[in-house]
């Protein structure tokens, strides 16, 4: 299905409006956990900050769950996958621990009400296990999606994936590779990259997502916009398609990305 895209003047602005989303739908599901599909890095840094004001004006956040679809791997001595130091600034377990969870405690603290605290990232020894459980729990109540700037992956899905795909290890292409070295400085060169790295599949993100929020923001999105906004299905050679196949789908775009003035 073709997206229309929500065009909005800034990144801000779209993550005040799926903060405010996120509350509502936490509200009106009651008691019940809230499965959050979140990735890590700058596309939906501003969503968390949002959380983290509706947290701080007093809103009941503590049936939150944050669940991390990817993070980097590094093998040991016997080839095994782990997940990376979570004191790493790349981490993508450390980044929901410090950016997203540390915040919205401190702002429940401050408000006396209860934080959230659970997080949910793929266990490299058994990936496969991760679908089940999100399946379990009755599925990602909303998926926060990003799309790679140049190679359009999505999660750490590379170009080429199987629409079937279930969360797996993955090896790390270098586009992708170079676009988190915008996303993390201390990358200076290439080789500091990790290599591999544990991921939700297509297929999980489609299939276990009740509701997903693509979100494109800055001129360096602009390609990605043009992909997206003329898909019509899923497009393996750029892997964020997989939006075009969601359930309650919606495309959010800020005005550089899509080559607006601002």
């Amino acid at each position: 299905m073709q997206l229309t895209p929500h065009i909005l003047p800034t990144a801000n602005a779209i993550g005040d409006l799926l903060a405010a989303r996120i509350v509502d739908r936490m509200t009106a599901k009651g008691d019940a956990p809230f499965l959050l599909g979140c990735p890590s890095g700058r596309t939906a840094s501003p969503v968390y900050a949002a959380l983290t004001r509706h947290a701080a004006e007093g809103s009941d956040l503590s049936r939150l769950v944050i669940v991390m679809m990817d993070d980097y791997v590094v093998p040991d001595a016997r080839g095994e996958f782990h997940i990376v130091d979570p004191e790493a600034s790349y981490s993508c377990l450390g980044f929901a621990r410090r950016d997203i969870l540390a915040p919205i405690a401190e702002a429940c603290a401050a408000a006396g009400t209860v934080p959230p605290t659970e997080l949910w990232t793929a266990d490299p020894k058994a990936p496969e296990q991760f679908d089940a459980r999100i399946a379990a729990a009755g599925g990602i109540d909303l998926f926060l999606l990003a799309s790679g700037d140049s190679d359009g992956h999505i999660a750490f899905n590379q170009p080429g994936t199987p629409r079937a795909t279930k969360t797996h290890i993955v090896d790390l292409g270098e586009a992708t590779r170079r676009d988190n070295m915008g996303t993390f400085p201390e990358f200076t060169h290439l080789d500091m990259v990790p290599r591999n790295g544990v991921t939700v599949g297509i297929d999980t993100i489609a299939r276990l997502s009740a509701e997903v929020a693509m979100i494109l923001c800055g001129e360096h999105k602009r390609e990605a916009f043009a992909r997206i906004t003329t898909a019509e299905s899923y497009e393996a050679d750029w892997p964020a398609t997989i939006v075009t196949e969601c359930r309650n789908a919606e495309l959010l775009v800020d005005r550089e990305a899509a080559a607006l003035p601002v």
